[in-house]
């Protein structure tokens, strides 16, 4: 942790009313209207379009940012990385590689190599410059009672990466409570890869740790604190392998930012070239460790195995993911992703009392480095199932407790407002932008598909005298117009959804015209399967009944399709 971070405040006095907060506003937008509607109804009609005006920027942005992502995504996955590699190692190589490009004929590369070169300078001269034969990346593979068909299908796609895997460790991750499933389990996947790799271990984190909840967080950290008791043993190594135990003291240890850790749920299929790009990234970022390096999630593992509405939630994610990307101070760390091992152990790992890691790590590294932790996106996507149980009934429900999960993001809103707000560093612009932009998103998420659905029927239903003004008749042409606006930004889902998913041979026709149709469900998907989670979890925190964790129901009826 920096000298100059304060230490982070995980309870206070203030923290219960803190959390009521966020249910409060979205109960209070939900049933305002309701009662003003018997007094003042013009100004329910003026607060629902305004309401809706607002969300059509959002969507005309959104279908923007999501279209620029994916032309990002689609030439990241035409990149050489490899040979984007060897410009940082060898940047000699740029000034060769600028005289050979005309200018003229193509700017674009000539920019971006131009611009490498001033990056790279700026590394050298600020001291900051790493080549790649010093960077080990680590796999932190946290799994609990998974089957070893899906576990293998993702180590299989680490086995398969373009990156050597000479550097790379993997950290195969159990829990007490499932040991015996587990071991058995690490012991095929250590005698099929653990000679693929430069190192393979497994840990077993133990049950009932004082201080920890059920859930991912507590098993990642314990496995990163074995890793980190290893690595203490090491010397610093060069290209090759990893050596073994070091026996004196006086050799040099092994830095923390060397080392990349990727914490990786189960079912986590990775592109072939994601830790190429990763350590290409990585290398060339200024102040690398006060970053993330959040990949794109794409649910295609079981994309055609799921019922419509669930592929519906898991495009959505993706696309909504991919929208953010483009907003560097918006954008959030979210399921797995890749860090410096320095900035893992500067923000005390994942905090394992709570549920949601990922934004709780993303706050406390932003409070530590003084409001300078960003995101950079890695455009390589890793791939993830889409959830899928049983039968029908329970893979609509395992969706819903996925996403009220997922909601449950918004319990750190009292760990946010109150570290942001005691931060010395942090400027009361920088303190109330945040705070608001956590409590806008929690709103929006919860509130919107049910204001723009019902409200706008409210004002004339309750109220006869306003059924008979010249607002309340327009009104519903009004909200048509602005709603179909808004909905435009369907058509960009439907068109990228067509381009993104691995055609799919037994479904042929149909299955690529469902990927279209399928978007005529969003206004049922996000009202049942997004809005009321969402509400859910909120009303939860608001009344003080803490979420337990809860694995997720995934399967799949074939292998991933081929992403590479």
């Amino acid at each position: 942790m920096t000298n100059s971070a304060p230490p982070l405040i995980k309870r206070h006095r203030l923290w219960r009313l803190l959390e009521i907060i966020p249910g409060l506003i979205t109960w209070l937008a939900l049933f305002l209207p309701i009662l003003l509607s018997f007094f003042v109804p013009a100004l329910v009609a003026n607060f629902i379009i305004v309401y809706t005006v607002i969300w059509l920027f959002r969507s005309v942005k959104l279908s923007v940012n999501l279209y620029r992502s994916y032309k990002l995504t689609q030439k990241a996955l035409k990149t050489d990385w490899g040979k984007m590699i060897s410009y940082n190692d060898y940047p000699e190589k740029i000034d060769y590689e600028l005289k050979k490009t005309n200018q003229e004929e193509d700017p674009q590369k000539y920019i971006e190599l131009f611009y490498l070169k001033k990056q790279i300078q700026n590394l050298i001269q600020s001291g900051q410059y790493k080549k790649s034969k010093d960077i080990w990346h680590t796999i932190i593979f946290v799994t609990y009672k998974e089957s070893y068909e899906l576990i293998r299908e993702s180590i299989k796609s680490y086995a398969q990466s373009r990156y050597p895997l000479n550097r790379i460790m993997l950290v195969l991750a159990g829990e007490e409570g499932d040991r015996e499933n587990f071991l058995k389990t690490a012991k095929k996947i250590e005698q099929e890869f653990g000679h693929t790799f430069g190192h393979f271990m497994v840990t077993i984190h133990p049950k009932n740790l004082p201080g920890e909840i059920k859930g991912k967080s507590a098993n990642a950290t314990w496995a990163a604190k074995e890793l980190k008791k290893y690595v203490d043993q090491q010397p610093a190594p060069g290209a090759g392998r990893l050596p073994e135990l070091a026996a004196q003291n006086e050799v040099q240890r092994w830095p923390y930012d060397n080392i990349i850790i990727s914490n990786f749920d189960a079912d986590t299929v990775i592109h072939p070239w994601y830790f190429s790009e990763l350590t290409f990234k990585y290398l060339t970022a200024d102040a690398r460790t006060e970053k993330a390096y959040q990949p794109t999630h794409m649910f295609h593992n079981n994309i055609w195995d799921v019922p419509m509405m669930v592929r519906m939630v898991a495009l959505s994610c993706t696309f909504w993911r991919m929208a953010e990307s483009m907003e560097k101070d918006k954008y959030k760390s979210f399921s797995s992703r890749s860090l410096s091992f320095k900035t893992v152990i500067d923000v005390d790992y994942w905090d394992p009392s709570v549920i949601p890691e990922d934004s709780r790590q993303y706050w406390s590294a932003y409070i530590i480095y003084d409001g300078r932790h960003r995101l950079i996106p890695i455009y390589s996507p890793v791939y993830m199932d889409a959830v899928l149980s049983e039968t029908y009934s329970g893979t609509f429900k395992s969706q819903y407790l996925q996403l009220r999960r997922w909601a449950w993001g918004v319990c750190d809103f009292p760990f946010v407002a109150l570290n942001l707000w005691y931060h010395p560093k942090l400027s009361i612009w920088t303190k109330i932008h945040q705070t608001v932009d956590f409590l806008k998103n929690s709103f929006f998420w919860a509130t919107s598909p049910i204001l723009l659905t019902f409200t706008g029927f409210i004002p004339g239903l309750v109220n006869k005298g306003f059924r008979e003004t010249v607002l309340a008749y327009n009104l519903p042409q009004i909200m048509s117009n602005l709603l179909t606006f808004a909905s435009s930004g369907i058509i960009v889902c439907a068109l990228i959804s067509v381009t993104i998913i691995p055609y799919n041979p037994k479904k042929g026709w149909w299955g690529q015209a469902s990927l279209i149709l399928q978007w005529l469900l969003i206004p049922v998907v996000s009202l049942l399967l997004s809005a009321v989670p969402a509400l859910d979890a909120q009303t939860r925190l608001m009344f003080g009944k803490h979420l337990e964790y809860k694995v997720t129901a995934k399967a799949r009826l074939r292998e991933p399709a081929s992403n590479g």
